[in-house]
């Protein structure tokens, strides 16, 4: 029976909703993603992940806050220069909005037409500049907003061409932009722009000085231009620093001194000052992002990793690392899969690493090294450097074992492939490492219990291989499996091990694991993946779905259908996660019939690559690398501490003669304006007059008159 996939899954709806998912179900951003936007308000760290917001402290580097923004990927933050309570925010879809972070709610937002590139926020000016481009011809346009009302006040520039790397001055009268091998200012005022310098390669990087009238531009080939008195024209002076070998990732200034820093893909921090330089090497990764604090104790780094790096300029190290998931390095099926352990969940990264995620605290407990390899920055110009990547991990049901296969391919030497057996909990001790598992490529790996864990391998070089632990603990190959049908692609065994079933290029063999003897085999074609939930087999390929009953080895439905992953549940169900453009959508089937049990449209944005069991909770992890969690309620929020405010509560319940607010559970009662004043989102204050007027009595001297001073 076959069941096209059209308004069937997405719009059905029918009695007896699966115990796991039910109607409604959603999923929550459980962390995650790659770093696409960064800077500092007020000192705190805040990094867009997409569409969502996480705010770090840089003193003791709690989680302070995370905020989902919108649907499309943050493209600017900045703090609004007229109060610092209040954070605008672009996207890419050409949102521009403005939010109070005392209560973190949305004030007021816009659409500007086009997609918002950058946001550029002077320091001291009642006016906001927006750079927005479009998609479709390729312009550029820098316009000018009103702070309070977010109204488009005037358009400054139109550019034809593309441009990158927009800084504005304190004061906002000039623009900095650099345009391949130039570097453009323009006056906001006059509109008039002009060619400041014009460098031999194409420049990467840019930034201002916050409080002096310097400039700084770096390339691709590691040199950093200082353009000092950048706004005036016809000024050529130029200081050149060169030391990176590779393109420069940032540069920024330090806001009380000419200190320059500098980073890029020697993941080495690089500090200027007065002709000499300082290093801070072994970062970890390429520096993709610099930021210098106002106060200019403090440097805050961000690699391509999606690491941050908190450094002490007093004492030149590192006191605080932020890891979030990491951003995938390159793609292959690892990088796209996760496994987990209980609250555990193990994510591909960059070549040779994997890192460890905690879904119930939502960090990165710690990174894994399978390779062992140094990775080298920058690349030849002639060829790519290559890696040892993992093509394949899994952990045990008991979470035992990790079983990871790597395999490194330049197309000059002999291939590599190598399988490991790595022991829990912490899957930092190596057992047993078999080089080579198979003579060509793996093309997967499963893992299942047959008396004892077992692990089984399919190749290229046309045979299935069972791994099994041994008495001693080590891993030893217990046997080799064989079909006419060539190469396996995909394998599972059964719960109970009595089973094991390998997926070939046109057919699906059952081998008995007492004898292991070919007990049967179904034809079916592209089979990609095998999953088993009781007696039920469901064979997924590229666009289809096919469900097997063992016990009579029929097919008992067929679906056409575009399906991204599938998990099987406890109660012999099967989830399906089907993609549509940029969202996901969540299906649930049962064995008897195709028609869906249950259909929960829209549950995360963007593809899902790879779900699974985390104890209770289904994980679901997409291109993006952002984690999802799906369930009817949201998490509890993963904000640890609360958020420290610029300015301090003890000055302001001493001059208002208050008491501190308290942490407690029940409401407070209402109380009067001076005691509330605190607690009430900025956008909603009283008038000035109503507040102000008994403490600005209190700063004026006692009056005294004529008869108090003559008695």
């Amino acid at each position: 029976m076959k069941v096209e996939l059209c308004k069937q899954w997405y719009q059905r709806r029918v009695r007896g909703m699966n115990e796991v998912l039910e109607d409604g179900v959603k999923g929550h951003y459980l962390g995650g993603g790659a770093v696409s936007y960064c800077t500092l308000v007020n000192d705190d760290i805040h990094l867009a992940v997409k569409s969502h917001i996480l705010v770090y402290s840089t003193r003791n580097a709690a989680l302070l806050h995370v905020q989902k923004i919108s649907s499309s990927e943050i493209t600017g933050i900045a703090g609004s220069p007229g109060n610092s309570r209040q954070l605008l925010v672009t996207t890419l879809a050409g949102g521009l909005a403005q939010w109070d972070t005392t209560d973190w709610t949305l004030m007021r937002e816009v659409q500007v037409g086009e997609a918002a590139i950058a946001l550029l926020v002077p320091r001291s000016a009642s006016y906001i500049f927006l750079v927005t481009r479009d998609m479709k011809h390729g312009y550029t346009t820098l316009r000018k907003y009103n702070t309070s009302s977010l109204a488009p006040v005037s358009t400054i520039l139109t550019i034809k061409k593309p441009c990158q790397n927009f800084q504005v001055s304190p004061c906002g009268n000039f623009i900095l932009f650099t345009r391949d091998k130039r570097v453009r200012v323009v006056n906001t005022r006059t509109c008039a722009t002009f060619t400041r310098f014009t460098h031999d390669t194409v420049l990467c990087a840019a930034t201002l000085h916050p409080s002096r009238n310097l400039a700084a531009v770096a390339d691709e080939e590691g040199k950093i231009c200082v353009l000092p008195d950048w706004t005036t024209k016809g000024c050529e002076t130029v200081t050149v620093h060169h030391w990176h070998a590779h393109k420069v990732g940032a540069v920024s200034f330090a806001p009380r001194s000419e200190a320059l820093f500098s980073g890029g893909a020697e993941s080495v921090l690089v500090k200027w000052l007065d002709g000499e330089r300082q290093f801070l090497p072994r970062i970890g990764a390429g520096i993709e992002h610099v930021m210098c604090t106002d106060s200019g104790d403090t440097v805050v780094l961000v690699t391509e990793d999606s690491t941050v790096h908190i450094v002490s300029l007093n004492t030149w190290t590192v006191k605080h690392k932020l890891c979030n998931v990491l951003k995938r390095a390159y793609s292959n099926k690892a990088t796209q899969s996760i496994s987990s352990k209980g609250s555990l969940v193990l994510f591909g990264a960059t070549p040779g690493l994997l890192q460890v995620y905690d879904s119930e605290k939502r960090e990165q407990a710690k990174t894994l090294d399978i390779t062992s390899q140094n990775i080298t920055t920058g690349h030849s110009k002639n060829k790519t450097l290559s890696y040892i990547e993992i093509t394949h991990f899994k952990i045990s049901e008991d979470g035992s074992w990790l079983v990871t296969a790597e395999r490194r391919d330049d197309g000059y030497v002999t291939p590599e492939n190598r399988l490991k057996f790595w022991s829990g909990p912490d899957y930092t001790t190596l057992v047993t490492c078999v080089d080579p598992p198979h003579s060509k490529k793996v093309t997967s790996l499963s893992v299942g219990q047959i008396s004892g864990a077992v692990a089984v391998t399919t190749s290229l070089d046309r045979t299935a291989k069972v791994w099994q632990v041994q008495e001693k603990g080590h891993w030893e190959l217990a046997h080799t499996v064989k079909h006419r049908a060539g190469a396996g692609h995909c394998s599972v065994i059964s719960a109970d091990g009595s089973v094991l079933v390998v997926g070939y290029q046109s057919i699906i063999a059952l081998y008995s694991t007492t004898t292991w003897e070919l007990q049967g085999e179904v034809v079916q074609t592209g089979t990609q993946e095998l999953l088993l939930a009781g007696l039920s087999l469901l064979a997924a390929g590229k666009d289809k779905l096919v469900l097997w009953d063992l016990s009579s080895l029929s097919q008992q439905w067929e679906v056409a259908a575009n399906v991204s992953c599938v998990l099987p549940l406890p109660d012999s169900t099967f989830l399906a996660l089907v993609s549509r453009k940029t969202v996901t959508d969540a299906v649930v089937v049962g064995a008897k019939s195709a028609e869906p049990l249950a259909v929960h449209p829209f549950v995360c944005p963007g593809v899902a690559t790879s779900v699974c069991l985390a104890g209770d909770k289904i994980l679901v992890l997409t291109e993006e690398q952002e984690l999802y969690t799906l369930s009817l309620h949201p998490p509890p929020p993963l904000a640890i501490s609360p958020r420290s405010l610029p300015d301090s509560l003890s000055v302001f319940t001493q001059l208002l003669q208050i008491s501190a607010p308290t942490q407690a559970s029940t409401p407070a009662p209402a109380q009067g304006t001076k005691t509330t004043l605190l607690d009430a989102p900025c956008s909603n204050l009283p008038p000035l007059n109503s507040i102000c007027s008994g403490i600005l009595a209190s700063f004026l001297p006692p009056r005294t008159t004529k008869s108090a001073l003559s008695k």
